[in-house]
């Protein structure tokens, strides 16, 4: 099955994908979580999950299927209190406003 993976998830797996073998929600997070660190394991606690693009709850006992998508969306703000020291999502000047008149 694959995994995508966004923003700051993509930048601490060091790739935007993975691919895991078929298996209960939690156990493929698990894996990610050993595979890719400390970091990675920090913004996914505050991350959405989607399988085949419904948000699922992480603890949520379903089997992900063989064929099946998993997407990980961290917050799209990167102000949230549970994200203090993590790094920004976007860095400085990134993102630029208009306000129109």
């Amino acid at each position: 099955m694959r995994v995508r993976l966004f923003a700051a998830l993509r930048e601490a797996a060091g790739t935007g994908e993975a691919e895991l073998e078929a298996g209960p929600l939690p156990a493929l997070l698990a894996e990610l979580r050993a595979r890719h660190g400390e970091q990675f394991a920090a913004v996914l606690a505050v991350s959405s999950v989607l399988v085949d693009g419904t948000t699922t709850a992480r603890d949520a006992e379903s089997i992900v299927a063989d064929g099946a998508e998993l997407a990980l969306l961290p917050p799209v703000s990167g102000g949230a209190g549970g994200m203090k020291g993590l790094p920004r999502l976007f860095p400085a000047g990134l993102v630029q406003t208009t306000r129109e008149a």
